[in-house]
C-alpha cells in the first residue's frame, strides 16, 4: 500500500474527490465498505443523526453523555469548524495526522480498485468510510454518525444503525431535497429502519404526519420528544426536565446557549433512552457539553453557525430575549446556494450596522454582492480586516455577531482563540 506523506496530502486527495466523483445512489458506499472489509460492522452501537437545523448540537450532546458512561465513542460531524480533522473524533479528539495518513491511505487504495471497475467514490463517501474504518480499528463502543445533506440517499444511510435521530426540519438544501418543507422531511426521515427505534423532535403537524407515516411504512417504533419543563435559564444555557418513554421524569443540564438547544437536548434524552445506559449519568455528561462556534461567546464577539433563515431566526431570537438593549454590528458571509435573501432579512432586523466579507471557500458569495442586501454596510474582502472594521464599529459596549456560515465561523474563531479541539 502507498501512504501518503502528510495529513495535508491525504486531505488533498480527499477533497479532490468533489470533481472526480459520481453520485450513484448509495452503491459506491456499499462497494467502497465492502472492499474494506465492512468495518460498519465493527464500530459499535451506531447511533444515526439527521435533521435540517441542530443534529450537530445533538450529536454532541449524545456523544458526550455516552463518554460520561465510560464508553469509548466516535463522533463524525460535517463540516468542519476550524480544521479538517473536527469531522472524525475519537473521545472527544480530532483524529490525528497519523491515523488519518494511515486510515486514508488504506481507503485510497481501496477505491482505487473501485475506479478500475469503474465506480468513482465522492469526497462524502470517502469520509464516510475513513470515519467507520477508524472506529473499527480503534473499537469504539458507540459511534454516533451525523447526516451530511438529507438522509435517504446520504452515504452514512448504509450503516447499520441502533437508533436514528431527526431534529429540526427547515428549508435548506431544496435544490437537492425538495421545495417544501414535507418533501425535506421524507429525505430526512428515510434513515429510518425496519425495527431501529427511531427518536424525533416534535414540530409541526406537517412534518410529523410524515415521520408518522413513514415510521409505519417501514415499521420502525417511534419515539417523539414530550413536553418539556424550563426550570431554569441564561444567556449561557438552562436547565430542563423532560418525561422520557422509559426512563420516566429526568432533569439535565443544557450548557449550549438558544432556547433552540432546549429542544436538542430532549431529543439527545430522547435517543439516550433508547441504549443501555444510565440516564442518570448520561445527563450528567450532557451538561458538560461543548460545541464551538454555535452562539459561542469570545469577548463581545458572538460566533454562530446560522446559515439558513431557521438558524437566523433562532439566533434572532436570542439576541431579542437576552440583548435587547446592546448595538449589534453584523459580519456575515455566505455560499452562494443558501437562502441569501431570506436571511438577510432576519439578520438586518437586529444588526445597527453590517460588515460583509467572503468566506474562503469555492461557493462564497462575493462581499460586495453580499453588500447589496443590506443597509448601512460595508463590504471587506479579507475576513481579518472585516472582524476589525466590525469590532470598531460595535466599540466596547456593543455586540460584534457573527454569523452566515459555518466555515465563516472558523474562521473568525481562529482569528481569536488558540486552537482548542478537545470536546
Amino acid at each position: 500500500m502507498k501512504r501518503f506523506e502528510s495529513a495535508s496530502q491525504a486531505i488533498d486527495w480527499i477533497n479532490g474527490a468533489r470533481w472526480k466523483g459520481e453520485k450513484n445512489g448509495l452503491e459506491n458506499t456499499r462497494a467502497l465498505l465492502d472492499a474494506l472489509g465492512h468495518p460498519e460492522m465493527r464500530m459499535g452501537k451506531i447511533i444515526h443523526v439527521a435533521g435540517t437545523n441542530g443534529k450537530g448540537s445533538t450529536c454532541a450532546m449524545i456523544e458526550r453523555a455516552l463518554r460520561e458512561c465510560g464508553y469509548k465513542t466516535g463522533l463524525f460531524t460535517s463540516p468542519y469548524l476550524c480544521r479538517f480533522h473536527e469531522r472524525i473524533r475519537l473521545n472527544g479528539m480530532p483524529i490525528s495526522d497519523e491515523n488519518l495518513i494511515e486510515i486514508a491511505s488504506r481507503v485510497r487504495e481501496a477505491s482505487e480498485t473501485l475506479t478500475e471497475k469503474g465506480v468513482f467514490v465522492t469526497t462524502f463517501e470517502i469520509l464516510t468510510a475513513v470515519a467507520c474504518l477508524y472506529y473499527a480499528e480503534e473499537g469504539a463502543d458507540f459511534s454516533v454518525m451525523e447526516v451530511g445533506m438529507g438522509g435517504r440517499l446520504d452515504s452514512t444511510n448504509v450503516l447499520p444503525s441502533s437508533v436514528s435521530v431527526i431534529a429540526a426540519i427547515g428549508l435548506d438544501h431544496m435544490s437537492r431535497l425538495g421545495n417544501t418543507i414535507e418533501e425535506i422531511a421524507l429525505e430526512k426521515a428515510g434513515i429510518m429502519k425496519t425495527g431501529v427505534p427511531c427518536a424525533v423532535l416534535t414540530q409541526e403537524e406537517s412534518v410529523m404526519n410524515v415521520f408518522r407515516e413513514q415510521a409505519r411504512r417501514v415499521r420502525a417504533p417511534l419515539f417523539e420528544t414530550e413536553k418539556i419543563h424550563l426550570l431554569q435559564s441564561d444567556a449561557f444555557g438552562c436547565e430542563i426536565a423532560v418525561t422520557l418513554p422509559f426512563a420516566g421524569l429526568v432533569t439535565g443540564k443544557v450548557p449550549l446557549s438558544g432556547d433552540h438547544q432546549i429542544q436538542n437536548a430532549a431529543l439527545a434524552l430522547t435517543a439516550l433512552d433508547r441504549l443501555p445506559v444510565s440516564i442518570k449519568t448520561a445527563s450528567k455528561g450532557m451538561g458538560k457539553t461543548r460545541w464551538p462556534g454555535r452562539l459561542e461567546w469570545i469577548g463581545n464577539v458572538l460566533i454562530d453557525g446560522a446559515h439558513n433563515p431557521q438558524g437566523a431566526n433562532a439566533l434572532k431570537s436570542y439576541l431579542a430575549k437576552y440583548f435587547p438593549d446592546k448595538r449589534i454590528v453584523l459580519l456575515t458571509g455566505m455560499m452562494q446556494d443558501k437562502q441569501i435573501d431570506a436571511c438577510a432579512k432576519v439578520f438586518s432586523s437586529f444588526a445597527s450596522a453590517v460588515v460583509t466579507t467572503e468566506v474562503n471557500w469555492p461557493r462564497a458569495e462575493s462581499a460586495f454582492a453580499l453588500a447589496q442586501r443590506y443597509q448601512n454596510v460595508r463590504p471587506v474582502r479579507n475576513a481579518e480586516s472585516a472582524l476589525m472594521q466590525a469590532k470598531s464599529l460595535a466599540g466596547e459596549d456593543g455586540v460584534v455577531v457573527v454569523a452566515g456560515s459555518i466555515y465563516l465561523a472558523g474562521d473568525v474563531r481562529n482569528l481569536l482563540v488558540p486552537i482548542d479541539e478537545s470536546l
